[in-house]
């Protein structure tokens, strides 16, 4: 399948040099679904829709900001994504649908979070509660005002705090943060000395990556914005297997364990015994 979905926070688009950057990366990359954060609209006009080379094939929904901050927008293809409703919050617009070719419903959230440290907590416990109302396979991008390692900041002070609140939130959502491809940080201050940070990405539902195994998620040039674009697309099979991979949180899924020793007993009762090779390869 042909996934294309592409998040940017563009801090305002009023300007018609940021309107135009965005009708650039519309253009080339040609996405499938389009979430921008801090758009700083108090409306969305159709003459704007169409100087960012949105077409007649496109549908989308609009959360307005409020004062001179803030405004979330999300852009998709009828064809590729059936929405059957939305809800729309300040903090995160949420489309529930399903994908061309699958009849599994699934929730998308583009996501523009508190960046005041003391708002954090309470935006990622009000998220999760949400997400709790709907059994969906989600995927959620956008701007997280948050990381999740001392590695994905450089040149300030690191945070525990906020790397504890958002670990937390990805661990009892059973959500995923695949690795970045092209880069590491996806937004800087561009001051002497530069701070660095990846406060924008993707997290993807267990169930997601079960039936599309091959996502990615890729950093994207920066335009004129601070920020970088996040892409998460299904990489071509060309390259070779795709690689095992074991999450940490699976370990802790109920099961687990009788798994492994089962799998392994199964190796060991099997006729002429297996080497240490074959019973990972089994295991796996």
């Amino acid at each position: 399948m042909d996934w294309n979905v592409i998040s940017w926070n563009i801090r305002g688009l009023g300007r018609p040099e940021k309107a135009s950057a965005v009708r650039r990366l519309f253009l080339q990359k040609k996405p499938k679904l389009l979430f921008l954060q801090k758009t700083k609209l108090h409306v969305f006009s159709i003459s704007l829709y169409r100087r960012l080379g949105v077409k007649h094939d496109f549908d989308r929904v609009f959360s307005p900001s409020e004062g001179s901050a803030g405004s979330l927008l999300c852009v998709w293809n009828k064809d590729f994504l059936s929405i059957a409703n939305s809800f729309v919050d300040r903090r995160f617009i949420t489309l529930f649908g399903r994908i061309k070719g699958s009849q599994v419903p699934y929730g998308f959230i583009n996501v523009y979070a508190p960046s005041v440290e003391s708002e954090k907590m309470n935006f990622f416990t009000d998220l999760k509660s949400f997400m709790d109302n709907y059994q969906v396979n989600w995927i959620i991008g956008g701007d997280f005002n948050a990381y999740l390692s001392s590695e994905e900041k450089l040149g300030s002070t690191v945070i525990r705090s906020t790397i504890e609140v958002f670990r937390n939130f990805i661990q009892a959502s059973q959500l995923v943060d695949l690795p970045l491809s092209g880069g590491t940080y996806t937004w800087s201050n561009n001051r002497e000395p530069p701070t660095f940070v990846r406060l924008d990405r993707f997290l993807v539902g267990v169930r997601v990556l079960s039936e599309f195994p091959l996502l990615c998620q890729l950093l994207l040039p920066k335009s004129i914005f601070d920020h970088n674009p996040i892409g998460l697309e299904v990489v071509s099979k060309a390259g070779g297997p795709h690689p095992f991979k074991l999450y940490n949180y699976l370990m802790e899924e109920s099961g687990f364990s009788d798994l492994v020793e089962a799998a392994i007993s199964k190796a060991n009762n099997r006729k002429g015994k297996a080497g240490l090779h074959r019973i990972l390869k089994d295991l796996k």
